[in-house]
């Protein structure tokens, strides 16, 4: 036993330590984890034998529901609103244009006929909520772009995930019926969204409402709570995935005590959760076995990059820009867009369902995938900030507060320590403290300047660059002060 978990912890502190490469040279994480799994496999060095497919899948899928209740609890409800129909276009009608593109292409440079070419395109359309959470923070990306990226990434899966079932069982045994088809993945939408918005209002107000001892079992109360709504759902006919992205945007934006603390716990179970995912997923793979299909990865990759992606999103948002202005994204907005669909571990995932099932063609379907996906993510995962940059599409980067303060305990739902660094617009700047007008619901709690806190007493004036940190009872950013906003707050 000590031996499994020497081996297991060396792996995962190896990936940890990867991620300082992965942030200063700009290479998705993804990519360097399922690298130390490749190596540390029966064809690397390290040996390790495992092909293990069917428990890799379960784990994979439950990872992944962590990964998603993460990315639900960082997103700003009112991105998400103003994304969610170019996302839910793209998210929907988007995934099955690039599955007939993808499988279109497949059936002409490979040896797979239309139906299996169409399960390897169901497999590669959708994109991913882990490469995508990871890859654009901090890119500068305006909220509409990122908004309309991070929520497709987060709703997309549910219908990859029942195309790729529904066609590796019509290329298991043949038989097909579309109408049950159509049915079922408006059943499994509507029930996710549903059940996913119930539970997530449940789980908030238990939160607020239970008292235990141990602060730290709130964290975990959060984390089970969305698991739970995860698997109730999936028992219940619905989509498992977009309930527990609901479900956390649902606690991400309302009044909720022990906030913070609920979400840096659920980021690093969601890092946790990319490491052990990843990881598996190098481990089954066997190098000398993805050789023989390199030429026909490569050229799909190209396929998908060039061709369905851009012509999804063209098909998609050019229509409804032309329905409403509200909606109407400049060239060098569907540019981006196009490029930004990244692959990840979902595609590697859903790729193991045909070989669990022991579809036709299920090994080259894999290896094609696994090959396409980590050449694509490493592509576009580096050229992303260049090209946004180059298309002019990239904000200041905003500085990152030098000091976290947190409030713990039985705190009321909704404060919240409210962090901002001043600038020149900012109307406290040559201002005291003791002449602001600031609203009995504010307090100022620190100020951080140079390389010293300042105590926030009345005779202090501000100056720009400081870093000023508020108690508020209100944890939006639209109940600052109108001294403390800036020109990036306005």
């Amino acid at each position: 036993m000590s031996l499994y978990v020497l081996i297991g912890s060396a792996l995962v502190v190896t990936a940890i330590l990867s991620t300082r490469f992965s942030q200063h040279f700009g290479v998705p994480a993804l990519v360097l984890f399922v690298g130390i799994g490749m190596l540390a496999g029966s064809s690397g060095p390290g040996g390790i034998a495992f092909d293990n497919y069917e428990m890799s899948l379960n784990v994979g899928l439950l990872c992944l529901a962590v990964i998603l209740l993460s990315g639900g609890l960082d997103m700003d409800i009112r991105v998400f609103r103003a994304a969610l129909l170019p996302a839910g276009l793209l998210a929907t009608v988007g995934v099955v244009l690039k599955m007939g593109a993808i499988g279109g292409l497949a059936a002409l440079l490979t040896p797979l006929d239309w139906t299996t070419g169409l399960l390897l395109g169901a497999v590669l359309a959708p994109t991913d909520a882990a490469a995508v959470f990871s890859v654009l923070k901090g890119t500068g990306l305006p909220d509409r772009l990122r908004g309309v990226l991070e929520t497709e990434s987060g709703t997309n899966d549910p219908v990859s995930i029942y195309l790729t079932v529904l066609l590796t069982g019509i290329v298991t045994t043949g038989e097909m019926d579309l109408t049950a088809a159509v049915g079922g993945v408006l059943l499994q939408l509507t029930a996710g969204a549903v059940l996913g918005y119930v539970f997530g209002r449940a789980l908030a107000w238990l939160i607020n409402h239970v008292q235990v001892d141990s602060l730290g079992l709130y964290p975990v109360l959060a984390l089970a709570g969305g698991l739970f709504t995860y698997a109730a759902t999936d028992l219940a006919g619905g989509n498992g995935f977009l309930a527990i992205y609901v479900a956390g945007i649902v606690l991400g934006n309302r009044r909720l005590t022990h906030k913070q603390n609920i979400r840096y716990f659920v980021d690093g179970m969601a890092w946790g959760a990319q490491i052990v995912m990843f990881l598996l997923l190098g481990l089954l793979v066997f190098p000398d076995q993805l050789l023989p299909h390199l030429p026909t990865a490569l050229l799909l990759t190209l396929g998908l990059i060039l061709v369905a992606r851009p012509l999804s999103v063209l098909l998609t948002l050019g229509p409804l820009g032309l329905a409403n202005r509200r909606f109407r994204f400049r060239g060098a907005e569907l540019s981006l867009l196009s490029w930004a669909g990244l692959k990840g571990a979902v595609p590697i995932i859903l790729a193991i369902i045909p070989l669990v099932n022991q579809a036709p063609e299920s090994a080259l379907i894999f290896n094609v995938v696994f090959v396409s996906v980590v050449v694509g993510t490493a592509v576009q995962g580096m050229t992303i900030r260049p090209l946004a940059r180059a298309l002019g599409l990239t904000d200041p980067p905003q500085p990152s507060p030098p000091v976290r303060l947190e409030l713990t305990g039985a705190v009321p739902p909704g404060t919240a320590v409210l962090e901002v660094t001043l600038d020149e617009a900012s109307p406290a700047v040559g201002q005291r403290l003791a002449d602001l007008d600031l609203p009995p619901h504010v307090v100022v709690a620190a100020l951080y300047r140079g390389n010293q806190l300042v105590p926030p007493r009345g005779p202090v004036v501000f100056q720009s660059g400081d870093h000023v940190y508020l108690i508020s009872e209100t944890a939006d950013l639209e109940s600052l002060p109108s001294a403390f906003r800036t020109s990036g707050s306005a």
